[in-house]
């Protein structure tokens, strides 16, 4: 039994699945059985069972034929009704691994084909290696890099493709602060020209707001920045005081209401994401991911790579686990099972590797929604960050109850509004106070995994409560991807660097989390690629710790070539509160308030609650990130000429051949 919520404008969140053996039953007599639907708050769920004797002695007979069903038959495509006659024909994909039935439910003559269909007409892509619209990307990037880097370090001559390190730059997430630290950045690494010496950028949460608004102009990295920067950062704030406008109402549920009639699964991260578009644009934004592929076609600018994960919880004990999900201009796959379908096909349905029903491609605003889709928050909340005080007519606000805000936790990057106004009924039920997913139809379901597939390092077998130790609760066997912001796994962008063909020589972290532990990011990611067998740089943490912060760490692991070089960038205000310029003191009043910044107190104006800045907070964000990477060039220069000299080595391409999937 699968126990959902009752929503009348959304897709309803299914709350628990209860397994029972009705073999327990006794025939004509009624029972009351009692299930517990949610261990931390002891819910229970009371049920009336009756097991009666059915007026059909040979099962359920159908007045207009005969249903065909394979165990999968939830699944329209592979369940069948046939015509009285028997004149119809059905087609159905069974993995011959899987020992699957197909069930009559009466007694018929049916007359069964069976042929097998190569690999290659598949629909997922299945592999661990990067796709080939990736590799003529690298290749012609590598020319961009190489002469980048003939310059930036004043080589005697010009560096063979072969011969170009792989430099990727991850952004952590952090909602509005996220995105404009992103912004000046970038901005500072364009300034030196090591921007043109990156070939990837990695974004969680807010990060992706600036890497989406980026990647709309195809040579974003060749202009001035501020053709993207500046228009957000004058009305922002003026479109944040309108989220909830009158107008927006009809345009949220519109907008929602034209993605379910296109077959789409709508959920409460769509208005997420529609919150966010009107924030940054001011209007419809008609783009999709696929459309970058502009931005990268001739190798122009570094490949983006926006991030999710999809959340699983096992049934015994209740332990979670999240599989980072990547999302590129030319294909999106779940990292963990080396398993890819083309971007303009995500949210479409497939089972067994085919593609059942095409349904048209998800707007950019609503992925956003996805990446950035951390937590919710009360309506309560925001109103009193708009107008600086709390509504008295909220007919709910007993129910809600508020986040500590001194005390909440990272992870809480961006959130979902829960209105509790007197809004429309039907955008007030489209809100939930609780953590909340979207749901994407699972391109994965119905493939099955290889018998060892939890020998494979990117599944945990250490423990028997953990979601990988059961086979039946894998992703493949569901039907819907619940894909939540990535930060609640781990706030910054590592995971899609560090797989193993993309060969990652040098990683610049920037680090925009609001921790009180700055390294929190990177103990995760080292904690991650130890529990995976990964490389990544060793980091001792209680030394560095005992440092005082600095503007920039390096890190570096001698013995270990294939570990990359990994430069980081935390969020800091040390000598930009002196220097306007690297080299260059402030001075007078004004100059040394400029440099004045908090970034670390509860009375930061860039708190993450704080999901718009004045236009002149805005600025000075960008100009302290953009300063650190540049009074830190040397730094840089130094990385990028050992990267340079570091000795090429990489895993044997066969280990990672279709021999060695998880899914078939």
């Amino acid at each position: 039994m699968r126990l959902y919520d009752d929503d009348t404008a959304a897709r309803d969140d299914l709350l628990s699945v209860v397994m029972f053996d009705i073999s327990q039953l006794r025939l004509g007599q009624k029972e009351i059985q009692i299930f517990t639907t949610n261990t931390e708050t002891q819910d229970k769920l009371w049920v009336e069972f009756e097991l009666e004797v059915s007026p059909q002695s040979s099962g359920v007979c159908l007045s207009n034929g005969v249903l065909l069903a394979t165990p999968f038959s939830v699944l329209k495509a592979n369940s069948n009704r046939l015509g009285a006659g028997l004149v119809d024909s059905s087609h159905y994909n069974i993995n011959r691994d899987l020992e699957t039935e197909l069930s009559v439910q009466d007694s018929v003559d049916l007359d069964l084909k069976t042929e097998e269909r190569p690999e290659q007409e598949l629909a997922v892509r299945l592999d661990f290696d990067i796709p080939l619209a990736e590799k003529d990307f690298l290749e012609k990037r590598k020319v961009v890099v190489g002469q980048a880097l003939h310059k930036l370090l004043e080589l005697s001559s010009p560096l063979q493709t072969d011969r170009v390190p792989l430099v990727g730059v991850v952004c952590s997430g952090g909602g509005t602060r996220a995105m404009t630290a992103a912004f000046g950045s970038l901005k500072g690494l364009q300034t030196l020209g090591i921007l043109e010496a990156v070939s990837y950028i990695t974004g969680v949460s807010g990060a992706t707001w600036a890497m989406s608004t980026l990647y709309e102009k195809p040579d974003w990295s060749q202009k001035d920045l501020a053709v993207v920067t500046e228009p957000i950062k004058k009305e922002m704030f003026g479109r944040y005081q309108s989220i909830f406008a009158n107008e927006k109402h009809y345009y949220y549920k519109q907008e929602m209401e034209e993605k379910e009639a296109d077959g789409l699964p709508v959920s409460l991260i769509d208005l997420w994401g529609l919150f966010i578009e009107h924030l940054i644009y001011g209007k419809k934004w008609d783009s999709t991911l696929s459309d970058q592929k502009r931005a990268v076609s001739e190798g122009q600018n570094p490949l983006p790579i926006y991030t999710a994960v999809n959340m699983k919880t096992c049934l015994k004990g209740g332990l979670k686990a999240t599989e980072w999900c990547e999302f590129t201009p030319f294909e999106v796959g779940l990292l963990k099972y080396g398993a890819f379908v083309p971007t303009e096909d995500f949210g479409s349905e497939y089972f067994q590797g085919k593609q059942i029903k095409k349904l048209p491609e998800t707007r950019l605003s609503f992925l956003i929604g996805i990446w950035s889709s951390a937590f919710s928050v009360s309506f309560t909340q925001l109103w009193s960050f708009v107008t600086g005080h709390t509504p008295s007519w909220n007919p709910i606000r007993e129910t809600i109850t508020d986040i500590d805000t001194d005390t909440e936790p990272a992870t809480l990057d961006t959130f979902l509004i829960k209105p509790a106004t007197m809004m429309s009924k039907v955008i007030t039920e489209f809100f939930s106070s609780r953590p909340i997913v979207s749901q994407v139809y699972n391109f994965m379901h119905g493939l099955s995994l290889h018998w060892d597939y939890n020998k494979k390092s990117s599944f945990t077998d250490e423990k028997d409560t953990h979601p990988d130790a059961f086979p039946n609760q894998l992703t493949p066997g569901d039907p819907i991807l619940d894909l939540v912001d990535s930060g609640l796994s781990c706030n910054i962008g590592f995971p899609p660097l560090l797989r193993p063909h993309r060969h990652m020589d040098l990683i610049l972290s920037l680090n925009y989390s609001w921790d009180s532990d700055q390294f929190m990011v990177l103990k995760k990611t080292q904690q991650n690629c130890t529990d995976h067998r990964i490389p990544f740089p060793h980091i001792d943490f209680s030394r560095v710790e005992r440092e005082p912060m600095k503007e920039v760490y390096v890190f570096e692991d001698e013995n270990n070539p294939k570990a990359p070089i990994v430069v980081h960038f935390p969020l800091a205000n040390l000598t930009f509160r002196e220097f306007k310029a690297p080299g260059i003191k402030r001075e007078g009043k004004d100059e040394l308030k400029q440099g004045d910044l908090d970034v670390s107190t509860k009375d930061s104006p860039y708190r993450t609650k704080n999901m718009a800045y004045q236009p002149e907070d805005f600025q000075k964000l960008m100009d302290l990130t953009c300063y650190n990477v540049l009074n830190n060039r040397n730094t840089l220069l130094s990385a990028l000429r050992r990267a340079l000299q570091r000795e090429r080595v990489h895993e044997d391409e066969d280990e990672h051949k279709h021999k060695d999937h998880c899914c078939s």
